[in-house]
């Protein structure tokens, strides 16, 4: 049975000599056309078809982990019909992408990566793969847009572009005018599985990086510092591209730094804060024992320090950080519950709004008495911004030796400020 594989496309630069004369698009695709080949995995009971890049003369291809997946045999088609057996170097399922080596090929010609860094929406870019398995095809398009996010993993970071790409493009290149691999084709949007003007493709920077990692280590050897964070939305300038602390894992580098819940980080290196998906994809591509000055924003005050990064566990940072999955969920909560008798609720947190929702109210309890019901919303705690759950629970811990705290809710009449007195836990 024949598979085409889920639409991916993989780019790497084509070597090819400087001209000071600009080359055609006729001209710039025959000149690339040979670094695109086309690559069929067997499992034995059925067959993925999709596309790949040449890397090196000797023999490096990189294609989509999804085509290559559960494969007994892997083989590499060049544009002259020549087919070789491909070794599996690596792969690397967070980003989708595989290494393959073939020994001894006859005139590979190596792609060349662009930075995807400069690439800009609007510009002009084709595609060369083997849709449904006719062979080397093209087509062109524009990026239509950057740093998209589709939920494919922790680290998307997709240009989106309106080229038509389908099933069997997986692992071929998105390049720009020049002839230079800008992004690995990954996916597409579509009610029916063809196109429909929506792809996806994974930056060409991010494809260097774990080709290397690939290559030198057989798998992507990733940094860790153990935070999740979000954006902070308002309107100050001032606090604009700074990035909240909304979890934290047990014993990690960010806490073994002094960082907590609730801390907004104001630097980071040089890294950039504007988006919560490329800082975890800035902080993974960092090596490990680099050491990280840090500056963060607390309770008004900025607190300096330095955290030493650490080598990411395999699944780690799901199994640590708080994603709202449902084992993580129902662990925080576990906790949350020992906590919230103190208040006498029990709640639930929204991202999108940034508020503590009230679930329940215990009966004979002081918010009970002061009016505070079930879909009650929390905006702020003591005058500060909640970031999640665990930082509520962290605030009610500090906020134990006081014994009250300031709540600011919002119900269906409106906002209003309400002072508890914290219980005892053994009450």
């Amino acid at each position: 049975m024949l598979k085409l594989a889920f639409y991916i496309a993989i780019l790497c630069g084509l070597t090819f000599p400087a001209t000071a004369e600009e080359m055609s698009l006729e001209d710039t695709i025959e000149a690339v056309n040979d670094s695109v080949v086309s690559v069929v995995a067997d499992n034995g009971e059925s067959q993925s078809i999709g596309a790949g890049i040449v890397l090196s003369a000797d023999g490096y291809v990189v294609t989509n982990a999804h085509v290559t997946d559960g494969a007994d045999k892997i083989l590499v088609i060049s544009t002259n019909d020549e087919e070789y057996d491909a070794a599996l170097i690596g792969s690397d399922d967070k980003t989708d992408i595989s290494l393959l080596k073939v020994d001894n090929p006859r005139e590979f010609k190596p792609a060349r990566f662009a930075d995807s860094d400069l690439v800009r929406t609007g510009n002009s870019v084709f595609a060369i793969g083997n849709p449904f398995g006719l062979g080397n095809s093209v087509s062109s398009g524009i990026i239509s847009a950057k740093e998209r996010s589709i939920e494919r993993g922790p680290y998307d970071n997709f240009l989106q572009t309106d080229t038509v790409i389908n099933q069997g493009n997986s692992g071929g290149p998105l390049f720009n005018a020049d002839g230079e691999v800008v992004g690995m084709n990954t996916a597409i949007f579509s009610t029916n599985g063809n196109n429909m003007g929506v792809g996806f493709s994974t930056p060409s920077n991010i494809v260097k990086w774990v080709v290397e990692e690939l290559k030198n280590n057989g798998k992507v050897i990733r940094g860790w510092i153990g935070v999740g964070v979000k954006n902070i939305r308002v309107e100050n300038e001032d606090v604009k591209n700074r990035l909240a602390i909304v979890s934290m894992a047990e014993d990690s580098p960010a806490a073994k730094a002094g960082l907590k819940v609730g801390d907004i980080l104001v630097k980071v290196g040089e890294m950039d804060l504007s988006n919560p998906r490329l800082f975890s994809l800035q902080i993974s591509e960092t090596k490990p024992e680099t050491k990280l000055p840090i500056s963060v924003l607390r309770d008004g005050n900025v607190f300096d320090t330095e955290v030493s990064v650490a080598t990411m566990v395999v699944d780690k940072e799901d199994k640590k950080i708080s994603r709202n999955d449902d084992a993580m969920e129902s662990s925080y909560q576990h906790k949350f519950d020992t906590e919230v008798a103190s208040i006498g609720m029990s709640v639930s947190y929204d991202e999108q709004n940034q508020e503590i929702i009230v679930e329940n109210v215990q009966e004979q309890s002081e918010a009970k008495d002061k009016g505070i019901r079930a879909g009650d919303r929390i905006k702020s705690f003591n005058g500060h911004p909640i970031y999640g759950i665990e930082d509520f629970m962290v605030k009610i811990k500090e906020a134990a030796p006081n014994g009250q705290v300031i709540l600011q809710f919002i119900d269906e009449e409106g906002v209003d400020t309400i002072i508890l007195k914290l219980r005892e836990q053994d009450e």
